[in-house]
């Protein structure tokens, strides 16, 4: 197989949600939840729709499988042959502190993302060869030494059938080697991770580093599975003899059950077996009996995994709705002179963080300006090329012995070749401008957060009340249609009067004058068609980011308000002298009691009380 062949993607099934007993009872429990929430915290209250899109999530999260395991143990020829083709580097030069998340589209493209402001970078490589390269600049040892490029992450989008499902692999860097950082890279994107592959190999079968990674690793994945690699490299009954000794390891240092289940297999074997289509060798290879676990048995608990990840996020959003509860009730007890020094504090407090608002405002836009001007760039870019392109397309059509045939010809080749030019160029172009768009509002999305995290633990520390657990936002999505999508301009080449006279000069004449007239014709299209096309990508632009601008805006406003409120209206009440505090702390404190029982009944699977 010629590894710089053009990839040819499979075709992708339809997802489709399956009646699963135990997603269906967390439904059930999240919707008798909702209304005691609602009845503490209000109908228009964020932590309320929060906890109804939690439904969502068990519909359409991703499920992500990390790959980990030391230096050298061969993790990415792993990844390789589970995805069929060597699309990442492999070698003698370990990888840096960069982790690359392969998820599943129609066609190759890569996204690299920076630590700072600068936006992502987006490459659509044609070529395994090419997917290689474009990855070792950034996340080789050699390509991008200590990370001297400031790299945060990789995303490699590829047509593999065994990510079609919502699948992400996530490929980390090696553990335990004599680059310390790369370890703690590895631990910190952990917490995205649903499940793990960690791969060993047979000589020397396991270290005390790898033991080491695995005992902080525990706590954060509690479902990790074994993949002993290089099996080639043992006869059966060496295979058998260090697959005992690996699970007996395991199982005293108390980092697997006795009866999990290690994968023997050979990575190159599988690789190569699915590069020439040999059935054969690929069973042989062991990477089958893994596949067939990975998209059976992981694909039924996948399901189950979900739920509890959903459990523990409501249980977050409940124990932050008795927070914010704790709060009001803090300040509706407190002496109205003490309220008052409170509020004054907390304003203080937001001059500050106004002030970071306003450079994430400035950084949004700046983002969008530049974004702006590089359309501007790639839109000139593309009229240049496709003129060079319909100015062959003429020369091509002029080069016919039948001078009467010549415009005739000229102008079909040049409408067809015009049309394919500007359909092809419309995706990429609008796919790159979505992807950059993204990362940037990515960006501006943490920095919101940040402030929000501020917000809330000022007020806990101001009032003296416990903070709450974080609970996750939806994250800003761009739009659908008709934003990113252009509708196609009849490409119709106008008829000139010039023609006529055309007729009577000779041939050499006849020819020059032609190519000029359809020439102009051609550009005066491209500039039209180009303008079309740069106006429906510019617009696109604009509406994100004005849509994402008011989304970030109404976060913080909304956190800020949430203690303004309470301190306002607590004083409110206080100095309104017909106002008895005594009933509405009651009500408060059953709201918190509501909430903590419904807490029990998310984690511990209590009836609920009615």
């Amino acid at each position: 197989m010629n590894e710089s062949s053009r990839i040819t993607a499979p075709q992708r099934a339809t997802p489709h949600r399956q009646s699963n007993g135990e997603s269906d009872a967390l439904a059930a429990v999240l919707g008798r939840i909702e209304p005691t929430l609602e009845s503490a915290m209000g109908s228009h209250s964020q932590l309320v729709q929060r906890f109804r899109g939690l439904h969502r999530r068990l519909e359409h999260e991703r499920f992500q499988l990390a790959v980990l395991g030391q230096f050298k143990r061969g993790k990415s020829t792993f990844i390789n042959a589970l995805l069929g083709a060597a699309v990442l580097p492999t070698g003698v030069i370990p990888l840096t502190a960069i982790a690359t998340f392969i998820a599943w589209d129609r066609a190759p493209r890569i996204v690299v993302h920076f630590k700072d402001a600068r936006p992502a970078e987006q490459f659509s490589p044609q070529t395994i060869d090419e997917i290689r390269d474009v990855l070792f600049r950034f996340v080789a040892e050699d390509g991008n030494p200590e990370n001297q490029l400031g790299v945060e992450r990789v995303e490699l989008f590829y047509p593999a059938d065994m990510l079609a499902d919502g699948t992400v692999i996530i490929d980390t860097p090696g553990v335990g080697s004599t680059l310390r950082h790369n370890t703690e890279a590895a631990l910190q994107v952990l917490p995205e991770c649903d499940a793990a592959f960690f791969v060993v190999s047979a000589d020397p079968p396991i270290t005390e580093a790898e033991l080491d990674f695995l005992r902080r690793l525990k706590p954060k994945i509690p479902r990790v599975f074994f993949v002993l690699n290089k099996a080639d490299y043992l006869r059966s009954d060496e295979q058998r003899s260090v697959l005992d000794f690996l699970q007996t390891v395991l199982t005293e240092k108390s980092l697997s059950d006795a009866d999990a289940r290690i994968f023997c297999i050979s990575a190159r074997d599988a690789l190569e077996a699915k590069q020439h289509g040999d059935d054969r060798a690929l069973e042989s290879s062991g990477i089958a009996a893994l596949e067939e676990h990975l998209l059976r048995s992981l694909a039924r608990a996948k399901i189950r995994w979900l739920a509890e990840a959903v459990r523990g996020k409501a249980a977050d959003i409940l124990a932050q709705g008795s927070a914010e509860l704790e709060l009001r009730v803090r300040a509706l007890d407190m002496p109205v002179e003490e309220l008052t020094v409170k509020s004054n504090e907390f304003q203080e407090a937001l001059r500050s963080i106004e002030e970071q608002r306003r450079v994430t405002r400035d950084l949004l836009a700046g983002d969008h300006r530049r974004l702006r001007q590089a359309l501007d760039c790639n839109i000139g870019t593309l009229r240049k090329e496709v003129a060079a392109k319909l100015g062959h397309v003429i020369d091509t059509s002029l080069s016919g012995t039948v001078p009467k045939t010549w415009e005739e010809g000229v102008r079909r080749a040049l409408t067809a070749a015009m049309q394919g030019e500007f359909e092809a160029a419309r995706e990429p172009l609008t796919s790159a401008f979505a992807a950059d768009t993204s990362a940037a509002l990515l960006a501006c999305q943490g920095r919101i957060d940040s402030l929000v995290r501020r917000v809330r633990q000022t007020a806990a520390e101001i009032f003296n009340v416990p903070l709450g657990p974080d609970t996750e936002y939806e994250p800003f999505e761009l739009g659908e249609d008709p934003y990113w999508v252009t509708e196609t301009t009849p490409l119709r080449l106008i008829p000139d009067p010039g023609r006529f006279v055309d007729r009577m000069l000779p041939a050499p004449l006849r020819r020059s004058r032609l190519r000029a007239r359809m020439m102009r014709q051609a550009e005066e299209l491209i500039i039209r068609n180009a303008e079309n096309l740069r106006w429906a990508i510019w617009r696109g632009l604009d509406e994100t980011f004005r849509k994402a601008t008011a989304h970030f805006e109404e976060r913080l406003d909304e956190a800020i308000s949430a203690t303004r409120n309470v301190i306002n209206e607590a004083l409110a009440r206080k100095r309104d002298q017909s106002f008895s505090v005594q009933p509405e702390l009651h009500r408060l404190t059953s709201a918190m009691a509501s909430l903590a029982s419904a807490r029990d009944e998310l984690q511990g699977g209590r009836p609920h009380p009615t």
